[in-house]
């Protein structure tokens, strides 16, 4: 009976405190691939791994010769093939022949290491699960904050809708009938009325009253750009240009207007819309020219890529746009307005018109989900740049 323990189902040795093996058992013996001589009063060091060398000297042997025990050490012995072993120690420390020694017993574990790697990794999935369901948590109720403000946003837009189309119907009707009765009586009055003196004053009323047609007729056209969405089709912008440049020269009989131009690529966009852009844009050139007979026009077209998001902060998506520069060599404007050219009935200088033309241009820009920029300096010109999204089709066409 006293030599059963060679032949138990478990690793079983004994050593000195110094690590001399005194007793070995069968099992550690056909487990490590050795006899029993074979490792009898060699260091135990022979049979571990470096690591756990290293673990039994700083560790595990300082902590059995203070308790005079040690439970569940997980160390790595080394085969006489060089291969690793896994094993799981249970040690105590006895006084045998008032000599103190070391049991050791311990059990083979080979899938230890995969147990723990599928634990780690089912934690790792519960964790990212919990995140992931956080998230998804704050994430819904982020937008539904979005989706009330933007149902708040949506009443706050179809309230003013409605007050735009009430305000075109004044300005389309209530307006517009005593401005054409104004009319009508002044060139009546001018039938009647033969007194040299009352004259000069019966053609500024006809001046101002010409004027207040058109402020009326331009705020027509901001209304109807407000409320009308884009009609898309592909557009020759070559076409548009010429026919902006035909409907000036005809109100301009004696001026001169002569257009270099790059070669114009199609675009997606509103035909009617986009014409009335090209033709305040040269209008402009021939109002406020400073050669009275001549003006000359430049318009570079450029092909880049720009972010789609303008309103939201660190977010990015590039597509295709076209950058079309519009430059003339007219009496240009104090630099100071630059950035608020585009305001409503804003006047740049006393020779300015109505201050309605370039906020159309920027409306027609936005429709497009485009952008407009102006640049001048007194005497020196202006630079009208406006980008407009591409089509794939108008991608295909830029060389």
């Amino acid at each position: 009976m006293g030599k059963l323990f060679e032949h138990a189902p478990c690793i079983y040795f004994s050593a000195s405190d110094d690590g001399t093996l005194l007793e070995v058992n069968n099992f550690l013996c056909a487990s490590l691939g050795y006899d029993a001589a074979e490792l009898t009063g060699k260091n135990m060091d022979t049979i571990l791994t470096t690591p756990s060398r290293i673990f039994r000297q700083t560790h595990f042997f300082p902590l059995l010769k203070l308790q005079g025990f040690t439970e569940e050490i997980y160390l790595t012995m080394l085969k006489s093939n060089e291969e690793p072993l896994p094993v799981l120690i249970n040690a105590v420390r006895k006084q045998v022949d008032d000599m103190p020694v070391c049991l050791y017993t311990g059990i083979v574990v080979h899938n230890r290491k995969k147990f723990e790697e599928e634990l780690i990794s089912a934690k790792k999935s519960a964790e990212a699960a919990l995140y992931e369901n956080v998230a998804l948590a704050e994430i819904k109720a982020e937008l539904q904050r979005h989706i009330e403000v933007l149902d708040k946003q949506i009443h706050q837009a179809e309230k003013q809708n409605h007050e735009l189309r009430q305000f075109n119907h004044v300005v389309g009707h209530h307006l517009q009938e005593p401005v054409r009765k104004l009319t009508l009586f002044n060139s009546l009055l001018q039938q009647q009325n033969k007194d040299a003196d009352s004259t000069p004053l019966i053609n500024k009323i006809a001046a101002v009253t010409g004027q207040m047609r058109e402020v009326l007729s331009d705020l027509q056209k901001y209304l109807w750009l407000q409320e009308t969405l884009p009609n898309k089709k592909m557009i020759e912008l070559d076409k548009l240009i010429d026919g902006a440049a035909e409907k000036l020269s005809s109100e301009f009989p004696g001026v001169e207007l002569h257009i270099e131009k790059d070669h114009m690529p199609p675009v997606e966009g509103d035909e009617e819309q986009l014409q009335l852009l090209f033709y305040h844009l040269l209008s402009n050139a021939v109002r406020f020219r400073k050669d009275p007979v001549r003006v000359i026009v430049t318009i570079s077209v450029t092909a880049l890529k720009l972010n789609q998001f303008r309103y939201i902060a660190e977010k990015y998506k590039y597509t295709d746009f076209l950058r079309l520069c519009v430059k003339d060599e007219g009496i240009g404007f104090d630099g100071a307005f630059n950035n608020r050219a585009f305001e409503i009935f804003r006047r740049l200088h006393n020779e300015s018109g109505r201050g309605v033309g370039l906020t159309l241009c920027k409306k027609i820009v936005d429709n497009h989900l485009g952008n407009i920029k102006i640049e001048s300096e007194q005497g020196k010109g202006a630079m009208v740049t406006v980008e407009l999204p591409l089509n794939v089709v108008a991608k295909n066409a830029v060389i």
